[in-house]
């Protein structure tokens, strides 16, 4: 093009009358204006996209994450803290409680030795972790660094505040490689108010490392430290861990000791968050940026080629007509000078995509990301999988990690979080048996409970019957629900439901699954609390029932939760108490927690007879049923307790009403009716039971299974360990063995419960084609709770079981051949309607 201008300007050469001449080339190389602009808008569309992903990343992943650690982490030191000064608590009102006992005042006035020496032994004998108790006569405490634990300036100082009743903490002191913890207490005269002296009691300080490591294994790091007002913190206990987050300190209350947790990788793992979602939402809307900022690119950069060409197709005309005019053309002339790309105009709807317009917005993408987050959040929660199965007739039970699962336990707490407040409990009282999973499922329910805005007391790892107990003598509240599955196997977990002081019906379970289905869910913000039931449990059984006797019993927990408070209690009561498979274990590794099967009470009858025990007590897998067993071995199954308990309760509460289930002997009636109360037969279940009972003012129920509920003194609710105290309170008050007194009670041939195994779906129908279709002659049906046939010389009972997949078969009779033939008749009527069933008759022997 160039040697095109200089031909037209040379003026040596002759000008032609005309010229022809070829529009302009685009110099190989130069690169494409469209390119240019796509180039451009992508990158920096890119530069926003990951400045938005890196902001939603931090904002919504990392510091949620790092919010909920802390909550959480936060949550496990108060925990923890509470745990230890509720422990400290109990151990200093004990030592109170001796200081104020009116025989050690006496001896110490007296300054006899010998009776303080006896005193001093039994009350060390009495308090776990105890080293050493001394007690000290005002003003003789000296130093002394040769006796074990030595008294040096601390203990002194320690012994002074308490003969100047002034405040006297706890403290530990490292001796010999050990830390020791000291405590005080004054011994005060009762009415010049004079302290006659101190008690001070050494304790090992390694009796607080359960209670760091209680429901903490495996979360993280936990560790108690001692601090003054000057010094630097020291380490007493810690339980090991890796931790991976910041520590959270919370101080133990009346201590000079702090909690310090630092969460470790399983916490870690249980903080969730939807940031991710809004993530996700962000990258799409990044992704759609991008695209949409190339497609403007390529506008952009196709208009300004377009400009480029109009332009210089513009200038090559007018060239053309110079050329053709003979005249001269200077590449001076403003025509040619180059325009740089910014000075080229951009329409409006251009600056409202490259978003130059100060006014263009985009509120319509922040919508998008929510609205993909909410859906997020749907889809996660409504892929939950809730089984209808698992709502039976009394409670919420499944197996674990198939049918119930953390989130199962998490959408449960919701639902009941949100039923508490309806009937106006704003706490629900939280409890857990000793299973391996009952901890997670537990934590889970508690988040769900507390998501909605209703507070948790949590009473801990206790027995069922302190759950009822909590709920009908706290002022929190009358709510409650206890993550059990009572006698069940140890793979089995799930819910009993208290709501507003009454166990929930076949109709309420169910309706807590249509409340999780149809989203019927309150939202806010609730506190968890935590508090030890268990003195309070003791001291009332305590105060409620007295042994006329020294009584020797074996029990067998099972290695369920009541190992933790049945000894304790029985030796509380004076009993001399074996314990039997009293450590916990949620494996349950000696036999089931049922002791309805006869195979489980061989153990407890082998011990009892080898120490010469006055009875056995086993108990379920939660502490509300209760079977015995007698001196000789013999089985007492709950429906002849309920004959003893009737006769006593019966006998100082004229024409009281008795609750029996369909499965208990007939006999009860007759001894219920020949002591002067009123028998009522009814459905099995703890729940129907209650209902019943509260619906006709009985004062007791039981059923075969081993509930047994007392209304007589006590609160009404099925609790074996009481059951099994107020047993050993009219044995000891008789006189007589436990098998001469059950001699005097009427008994007959009868079978334990035989268990048919059946499908979980067709256990009722089956039970309904039965009372259809059997053939049982004249005997007398009953279909209250299955089907019953009452004969002159016996009766028999098929059921479908309401707690697992099975149907559930009892027969009595006045010898063995009758019962014999009640037994091939009703198999012979099942296998008319199911000829596969099979039945195991070892049961029946």
């Amino acid at each position: 093009m160039t040697e095109q201008f200089q031909k037209f300007s040379d003026p040596g050469r002759s000008k032609p009358k005309s010229a022809e001449v070829d529009p302009p080339v685009e110099p190989k190389g130069k690169i494409s204006p469209v390119l240019v602009s796509v180039l451009a808008c992508v990158v920096l569309a890119a530069a926003l996209s990951s400045w938005l992903c890196y902001h939603t990343y931090q904002t919504q992943i990392v510091a949620q994450r790092d919010a909920q650690l802390a909550e959480l982490s936060q949550q496990r030191a108060s925990l923890t803290a509470q745990n230890i000064h509720l422990y400290m608590a109990r151990v200093s009102e004990a030592i109170a409680q001796f200081a104020d006992k009116p025989l050690l005042k006496t001896a110490l006035e007296a300054n006899d030795e010998t009776q303080l020496q006896r005193f001093v032994a039994g009350f060390q004998g009495q308090l776990d972790g105890a080293l050493k108790v001394r007690v000290f006569p005002r003003g003789t405490a000296r130093l002394d660094n040769d006796i074990y634990p030595p008294i040096r300036f601390s203990e002194l100082e320690l012994i002074g505040l308490a003969e100047r009743q002034e405040v006297a903490l706890p403290e530990a002191a490292r001796i010999n490689n050990e830390w020791l913890i000291t405590m005080v207490a004054p011994v005060v005269q009762d009415n010049t108010r004079l302290v006659y002296g101190t008690v001070m009691v050494s304790l090992r300080a390694a009796v607080l490392a359960p209670l760091l490591a209680q429901n903490n294994t495996g979360l993280g790091q936990v560790t108690l430290q001692q601090v003054f007002d000057t010094g630097a913190p020291t380490t007493l206990i810690s339980v090991a861990g890796a931790p991976v987050a910041p520590a959270v300190v919370v101080p133990v209350k009346d201590s000079h000791w702090q909690v310090v947790f630092a969460a470790g990788p399983a916490l870690v793992a249980q903080t969730g968050t939807n940031g991710l979602w809004q993530l996700a939402g962000v990258a799409l809307g990044c992704i759609f940026l991008i695209a949409l900022s190339a497609w403007f690119g390529r506008q952009l950069g196709t208009r300004i080629a377009a400009a480029r060409e109009d332009k210089a197709k513009g200038t090559w005309k007018t060239i053309q007509a110079v050329a053709s005019a003979g005249k001269d053309v200077a590449f001076t002339d403003p025509i040619f000078q180059r325009r740089d790309i910014l000075d080229v105009e951009i329409a409006n709807e251009d600056e409202a995509l490259l978003a130059l317009d100060e006014k263009a917005q985009k509120p319509e993408q922040t919508i998008k990301d929510e609205q993909l987050d909410d859906s997020a959040n749907e889809t996660e929660q409504s892929s939950i999988a809730i089984s209808e199965t698992i709502f039976r007739a009394y409670d919420i039970r499944g197996i674990y990690g198939r049918e119930i699962t953390k989130d199962v336990a998490y959408l449960v707490g919701q639902a009941l979080g949100s039923e508490a407040m309806d009937v106006g409990d704003d706490t629900l009282i939280v409890a857990r048996d000793a299973r391996l999973h009952s901890p997670q499922l537990t934590e889970f329910l508690i988040r769900g409970i507390l998501s909605t805005g209703c507070h948790v007391l949590n009473i801990g790892t206790v027995p069922t019957p302190l759950l009822y107990f909590a709920t009908e003598t706290l002022a929190d509240s009358g709510s409650g629900v206890m993550v059990t599955a009572s006698h069940n196997p140890a793979d089995h977990n799930g819910f009993k439901v208290v709501m507003g002081g009454k166990c929930r019906s076949e109709e309420d379970i169910k309706a807590i699954r249509s409340r999780i289905l149809s989203k019927n869910i309150y939202t806010g913000s609730g506190e968890e609390r935590r508090k030890d039931i268990v003195p309070d449990y003791i001291n009332t059984i305590f105060s409620d029932v007295a042994l006329a006797g020294d009584i020797s019993i074996v029990i067998d927990a099972a290695n369920a939760v009541p190992g933790v408070i049945a000894p304790r209690l029985f030796e509380e009561l004076g009993c001399h108490v074996t314990p039997l498979n009293c450590e916990l274990d949620g494996s349950f590794p000696n036999h089931s927690p049922d002791p309805s099967i006869e195979e489980n009470l061989q153990p407890l009858i082998a011990k009892v007879q080898e120490v010469g025990a006055d009875l056995g007590i086993a108990l379920d897998g939660d502490g509300d049923r209760l079977v015995v067993v007698t001196p000789q071995g013999k089985i007492l199954w709950p429906d002849r307790l309920l004959m003893l308990f009737a006769k006593d309760i019966v006998a100082r509460n004229p024409g009281a009403d008795v609750v029996f289930d369909v499965k208990s002997t007939r006999h009860l009636a007759n001894v219920i009716t020949s002591s002067g109360g009123r028998p009522i037969i009814w459905k099995t279940g703890h729940s129907p039971m209650k209902l019943k009972m509260a619906e006709s003012g009985a004062l007791l129920g039981g059923e075969y299974s081993g509930h047994i509920f007392i209304k007589d003194r006590w609160y009404g609710f099925d609790d074996g360990l009481y059951a099994a105290a107020r047993l050993i309170e009219i044995v000891s008050l008789q006189g007589q063995t436990l098998d001469e007194v059950f001699a005097d009670f009427p008994e007959s041939p009868s079978t334990p419960e035989i268990r048919v195994s059946v499908p979980e779906e067709s256990k009722f129908a089956l039970v309904e084609q039965l009372i259809e279709r059997g053939e049982f002659g004249d005997g007398k049906k009953t279909t209250l709770d299955g089907l019953r046939i009452d004969y002159s010389n016996g009766w028999g009972l098929v059921r479908a079981s309401n707690t697992s997949a099975h149907l559930t078969m009892r027969f009595e009779a006045d010898d063995e051949a009758s019962l014999h033939t009640l037994k091939a008749l009703f198999v012979r009527q099942l296998r008319e309607i199911d000829s596969t069933l099979k039945i195991d008759w070892d049961q029946t022997n």
